[in-house]
C-alpha cells in the first residue's frame, strides 16, 4: 500500500506535465559600443529594459523562499529542426526619423517597489486614470494565479509573456529570479468558465487549489501525502463513476433515438391527417353545394326532401370525423400509437435505470468527500489538472516574448536574456512551436545589426497575415523618451525587420511587451500602468499620425506583464503581484 501511495503521488505531481524534448538557447554575449546618429540608442541608460541604471524588471527579493537555481536542464530539443538563419535581418532604409506629435496622458512611471496583493478573497478592480485618442478602460481580477501550477522547488509566482490561442490561455511561467528558465502554461477559457471560475465567482480556486499542493511549504507537503492517500483510497468508486457515466451516456442516446422513432412516426401520422383533413374538406364542401342546390328549388319533391336530409345526415358524420383524428387517417394512428406505446415503455424503463445509476454516482460521490473529509479542493484539483496543459522547465529568457502567428496557428518564444545593444556575436533565436502539442516546428537564429549596434529582441508579436513587430525603447540620440516599432517577417524564406519612421512619445517605464488584437487590427505596447495602441496598416506603411496613437494610463502601482485578446476584443491583463489575470470589463480600442 506504500508502494501504491507513492507512485500515486508520483503521478500527481507530473499529471499535468506533458514531456517536451529540450531546447539549448545558450547564446554568448559581448558588449559593443559604437555609436551612430542615425541607429536606436539604446546605450542610453533610459532605452536598456531593466538595465543598472532601474531595477531589473520582475525582480524579488532572494534566498530559501524562492530557490533561486540556474542548473535546471532545459526540455525543449531543437535537434533535426529546421532552421533559417540571417547574419543580419535588419534592413537599413535610411530611415528619416521623426516623433508623432501626440499629447501625452498623465502617469507615473513604475520602476519598481510594486504594490502586493494580499488578499485573493476579493477581486481586484482597476479603471484608467487617463486616456488619449480612447475611452477609458476597466480590468478585473478573473483568476488569482498559483505559485506555480508545475509546483517545482525552483517556482515562486512569477508570470511573463501571454498570449490567447484556440480559446486558451498560454502565459509563461518563470522558475525564479535570474534562472532565465520557466515553463508555459496553457489553460482552456471555455472550460474554466463552465466550471463556474470566472470574475463573478471562484477567481481564487485556481491559486488556493496548487498552492495548497504545493510541495515547497510544509503544508503543502502535507496536503501532498494527503492527497495521494485520497487518490488510493477514492479509487475504486472514481471509476465506478466513470464506468457509470459511461453507461448513462449510451442509455440517453438510447432514449434519444426511441425519442427520434416517437417523432418520425408522429410526423408521418400528421402529414396523413393533413392529407385526410384536405379529403374531408373537399367532400363537406360539395355536400354543402349540393344540399344549396337542392334548396333553390321551387318544388321540393318528397324524393328532393329525402336526399336533403341524407345530406345533412352525411354533414354531420363529416363533421364528427373532423373532430376525431384516429378516425381521419385510422392506419396511420394505429401505427404511432403503437410506437408511441411501445418506445413510451422503453424510455420510461431507461430513466428508471439512469435515475438508480445516478444514485449510485451520488453515493459514490458521499464516500469521496467523506473519504478527503469533505475538502472541496481535492476534487477540484481533479476537475482544473484536466484543464492544464503545462511543459516542463526549459529555457525562456526573460519570457517576456511569448507570442502566437494567427495565419499558421503556431507560437513563438525567444530567449531574451539579454537587452538592448548586445555583441557582434549574438544571434537572437526564437522557436516555432505547435500551439496544440508545444513540439518545436522550426528555429530562427538572426542578427540585429545597424552600423555596428547589435540588437537583442525583448518583444514579439505577429498579425492575421503573419508579418512580425517588436519594439525598443528608445530612439535615435537627441530623440530621447520615444519607442522605436520595428515590421517585418520572419519564415522559412528569410527574416528581416525595418524600423518605423514614426517614434512613439514613451511616459512609461519598462518595455513590457507587444501584442496583437484580432478583432480590431491594431498593435498594443505595454508598460506598467500604461497601454499604447496603434493600427497596424499605418505602422507598416510608416504612416503613423498624432490620432492614431491611443495611450491609456493607470495608477495600480503594479507591474503588467502581458496583455492578450480573445476573439471579442476583452483583453487579458497578465499582472504581478500577487500574480493574477484581470479581464477587461468591455472589448478594448
Amino acid at each position: 500500500m506504500k508502494k501504491l501511495r507513492n507512485l500515486f503521488l508520483l503521478l500527481t505531481i507530473i499529471a499535468m506535465l506533458i514531456s517536451l524534448p529540450s531546447i539549448d538557447f545558450g547564446i554568448k554575449v559581448s558588449a559593443d559600443a559604437n555609436n551612430s546618429s542615425n541607429v536606436i540608442d539604446d546605450k542610453d541608460s533610459e532605452s536598456i529594459d531593466g538595465d543598472a541604471a532601474k531595477p531589473n524588471e520582475g525582480t524579488q527579493k532572494t534566498g530559501d523562499k524562492f530557490n533561486d537555481n540556474k542548473t535546471i536542464s532545459d526540455s525543449i530539443n531543437t535537434d533535426g529542426i529546421a532552421t533559417t538563419t540571417s547574419e543580419n535581418a535588419y534592413v537599413d532604409n535610411k530611415t528619416n526619423y521623426h516623433i508623432i506629435d501626440t499629447k501625452l496622458p498623465k502617469i507615473t512611471p513604475t520602476w519598481g517597489n510594486y504594490t502586493h496583493v494580499r488578499n485573493m478573497d476579493v477581486p481586484s478592480n482597476y479603471t484608467s486614470i487617463d486616456s488619449i485618442n480612447t475611452g477609458s478602460t476597466t480590468f478585473k481580477t478573473k483568476w488569482f494565479l498559483p505559485e506555480g501550477f508545475h509546483v517545482s522547488p525552483e517556482e515562486h509566482g512569477n508570470y511573463q509573456g501571454g498570449i490567447i490561442a484556440n480559446d486558451s490561455i498560454y502565459f509563461v511561467e518563470s522558475a525564479g529570479t535570474n534562472t532565465n528558465k520557466g515553463a508555459i502554461v496553457k489553460i482552456r477559457l471555455d472550460a474554466l468558465d463552465k466550471l463556474g471560475i470566472n470574475d463573478g465567482t471562484q477567481q481564487n480556486i485556481l491559486a488556493k487549489v496548487f498552492n495548497f499542493f504545493n510541495r515547497t511549504s510544509a503544508y503543502g507537503s502535507d496536503h501532498s501525502k494527503s492527497l495521494s492517500d485520497f487518490i488510493v483510497n477514492t479509487d475504486v468508486y472514481r471509476k465506478d463513476n466513470r464506468n457509470i457515466q459511461t453507461k448513462i451516456s449510451k442509455m440517453k442516446k438510447g432514449i434519444a433515438n426511441a425519442n427520434a422513432k416517437v417523432k418520425k412516426n408522429q410526423k408521418t401520422f400528421n402529414n396523413a391527417t393533413k392529407q385526410a383533413k384536405k379529403k374531408l374538406a373537399k367532400a363537406i364542401k360539395t355536400n354543402r353545394k349540393t344540399i344549396k342546390k337542392l334548396k333553390k328549388k321551387h318544388v321540393k319533391t318528397r324524393a328532393v326532401k329525402k336526399q336533403i336530409v341524407k345530406l345533412n345526415k352525411t354533414y354531420k358524420k363529416l363533421n364528427a370525423q373532423k373532430k376525431n383524428m384516429s378516425k381521419l387517417a385510422p392506419k396511420a394512428f394505429k401505427t404511432y400509437n403503437r410506437v408511441k406505446k411501445a418506445q413510451a415503455k422503453l424510455i420510461t424503463k431507461r430513466n428508471k435505470q439512469i435515475s438508480e445509476w445516478n444514485a449510485k454516482i451520488a453515493h459514490n460521490n458521499r464516500e469521496i468527500d467523506r473519504i478527503g473529509q469533505r475538502n472541496d479542493l481535492f476534487s477540484k484539483y481533479f476537475e482544473l489538472s484536466k484543464l492544464l496543459t503545462i511543459s516542463p522547465v526549459t529555457n525562456i529568457g526573460h519570457g517576456q516574448t511569448l507570442s502566437y502567428n494567427p495565419s499558421n496557428n503556431h507560437v513563438y518564444l525567444a530567449q531574451d536574456d539579454k537587452l538592448g545593444v548586445v555583441g557582434d556575436d549574438f544571434y537572437n533565436q526564437v522557436t516555432e512551436l505547435d500551439a496544440e502539442n508545444m513540439h518545436p516546428v522550426h528555429v530562427y537564429r538572426f542578427k540585429l545589426n545597424n552600423k555596428g549596434h547589435y540588437y537583442a529582441i525583448h518583444t514579439l508579436t505577429f498579425d492575421n497575415d503573419g508579418n512580425a513587430y517588436f519594439g525598443v525603447r528608445g530612439g535615435p540620440k537627441k530623440m530621447k523618451g520615444t519607442y522605436t516599432l520595428f515590421h517585418g517577417t520572419m519564415n522559412e524564406s528569410g527574416i528581416q525587420f525595418t524600423p518605423v519612421k514614426g517614434l512613439v512619445k514613451w511616459p512609461g517605464s519598462f518595455n513590457q511587451g507587444v501584442t496583437y488584437n484580432r478583432n480590431n487590427n491594431r498593435l498594443y505596447l505595454l508598460s506598467n500602468d500604461m497601454i499604447i495602441s496603434i493600427p497596424v496598416d499605418e505602422v507598416k506603411n510608416h504612416n503613423i499620425q498624432p490620432q492614431d496613437v491611443h495611450y491609456t494610463t493607470f495608477g495600480t502601482n503594479r507591474e503588467f506583464e502581458s496583455l492578450s485578446f480573445d476573439s471579442s476584443g476583452y483583453g487579458y491583463l497578465v499582472v504581478l503581484w500577487r500574480s493574477e489575470v484581470l479581464k477587461s470589463t468591455t472589448p478594448i480600442d
